[in-house]
């Protein structure tokens, strides 16, 4: 019994860091997708604050799921709440893109 339940919390921790993986694309999508208006800002536009927070998120959506992923698979067999690190990979990053789609609205709009 007490086998059968470490499983199933590792198959649901597999799983989430497979979501994790996913979230963390298409989060960089969209906000690579958001760059994209900078093209009609002409000279409106906080071309420096667009271009540190686009590469800002990028690498912290990167660090965040290669530690919280990492930290995963390195204690799935000794923690039982190891799942928690990838549902919490997920919660930080799209935190980090509602943070930086914010900012990325204020420095598109700053004319």
């Amino acid at each position: 019994m007490m086998n059968d339940q470490r499983n199933a919390q590792s198959q649901l921790g597999d799983n989430l860091a497979w979501v994790s993986l996913f979230v963390a694309t298409v989060s960089a999508l969209v906000v690579l997708a958001r760059t994209l208006e900078i093209a009609g800002c002409s000279d409106q536009c906080d071309y420096l604050t667009l271009e540190t927070v686009t590469r800002g998120f990028w690498m912290s959506a990167l660090i965040v799921f290669i530690v919280t992923t990492g930290a995963y698979f390195f204690t799935r067999s000794r923690l039982r709440l190891a799942w928690l690190l990838p549902a919490a990979g997920i919660t930080i990053t799209l935190i980090a893109l509602l943070v930086t789609n914010l900012v990325m609205n204020g420095a598109l709009n700053v004319g």
